[in-house]
């Protein structure tokens, strides 16, 4: 910095703070707090943190300080202390281990480990920065795991997360086995996903009761579901992608707009979701009981399966489709969808649809 001063001083500090937490990475944070003291006061006041183990790692071990791993966890506490009640939004990313290529490996014959350095769901890790001065002050958290050290043992990250975080609004955690027992209700939380999770909450009534206000909900390979129901009356949008093969699945949610649904054959599927406009399903077969005749706002329908001539007549039998997109598996080709479904049939029902789109595999 010069003896003219910086330039950076005529700038509000919210200003400075706001742009700072665009950049958000603590690398580049602690390279801004160096370059002007306008920003080295204003990183004490920054909303926003993002912090990554391996690209964390990369930059020790290209200063020659070691691969850093043991202190990611302490560095979390760290910035949520140094910057406490300002901090509105943390992204805590763990998933590519310490940065070496065979840390993000997915486990396989029993192999894991035993660390837990880059256990980011356990309730030390958590804790250690939603009990500072930054817990109730968080609307937004974001932790992605390493599935090494987090797959062979129970986090109580949700129990953590909901009795020191009150004011949270968005959650995603991904790469983890999660307890719900002690979860709190959280009104606040509008936003959730949970990715590539082991769930001790079979038929989701934890997160039902814990989350009543969700608007979005995101489940991406959740596990250890038996009998899921979704039962959330504000939800809006929901992605779902079942990773087992659970006998039943069940939706309940009247403001529902927006649903991809993606599942293998449940032998029950209860679609309880009048406002949905926008339905994208994918799935191997319909199962010999289904609910679904309240679709009565449905326009844009989107199906990837063999099953065409249950699934079109099932969704678009008196109902006024505007838009219909259809793909076929990627195991499938023209000869399977011809057993499938009449070719006089779709004809007859692309006449009366506005817009029709085929992958091009058809």
């Amino acid at each position: 910095m010069s003896e003219a001063g910086d330039p950076l001083d005529s700038l509000p500090a919210a200003i400075l703070a706001d742009v700072l937490g665009r950049v958000a990475d603590t690398g580049d944070l602690a390279a801004c707090r160096l370059a002007s003291r306008a920003l080295l006061a204003a990183s004490y006041h920054c909303p926003r943190v993002s912090l990554s183990a391996a690209a964390r790692a990369r930059r020790l071990r290209e200063g020659g300080g070691g691969d850093g791993g043991t202190a990611f966890r302490a560095a979390a506490s760290n910035v949520a202390s140094l910057i406490g009640p300002y901090l509105r939004s943390l992204a805590l990313d763990a998933s590519e281990g310490q940065g070496f290529p065979d840390d993000a490996m997915w486990v396989e014959e029993g192999e894991f480990d035993e660390g837990d350095d880059l256990h980011l769901t356990s309730d030390e890790s958590v804790a250690s920065w939603a009990a500072t001065a930054a817990g109730p002050a968080l609307r937004e958290v974001d932790i992605a795991d390493f599935w090494p050290q987090s797959c062979w043992r129970k986090a109580e990250a949700l129990r953590v997360i909901s009795h020191l975080c009150h004011n949270l609004v968005k959650l995603r955690l991904k790469n983890a086995w999660l307890s719900v027992v002690g979860l709190k209700i959280m009104p606040n939380l509008t936003h959730l996903a949970l990715e590539f999770i082991r769930l001790d909450d079979e038929d989701l009534s934890a997160l039902n009761r814990c989350f009543p206000c969700l608007e979005i909900l995101n489940l991406i390979g959740v596990g250890g579901l038996k009998d899921p129901k979704i039962n959330l009356p504000q939800l809006k949008i929901c992605c779902w992608e079942v990773s087992n093969i659970p006998r039943s699945l069940a939706i309940h949610a009247p403001k529902l707009v927006y649903l991809e649904l993606k599942c293998v054959r449940p032998e029950i599927l209860i679609l309880d979701i009048p406002s949905v406009s926008t339905l994208k399903l994918t799935i191997d077969k319909l199962g010999p009981t289904v609910e679904a005749d309240g679709l009565v706002s449905l326009t844009n329908l989107w199906i990837e399966s063999l099953d065409l001539d249950s699934l079109l007549q099932l969704f678009t039998s008196d109902r006024n489709i505007m838009t219909l997109d259809l793909e076929l598996p990627v195991s499938a080709d023209c000869i399977d969808l011809y057993d499938a479904v009449n070719p006089d049939y779709l004809v007859q029902l692309f006449a009366r649809i506005t817009e029709v789109k085929l992958s091009p595999r058809f």
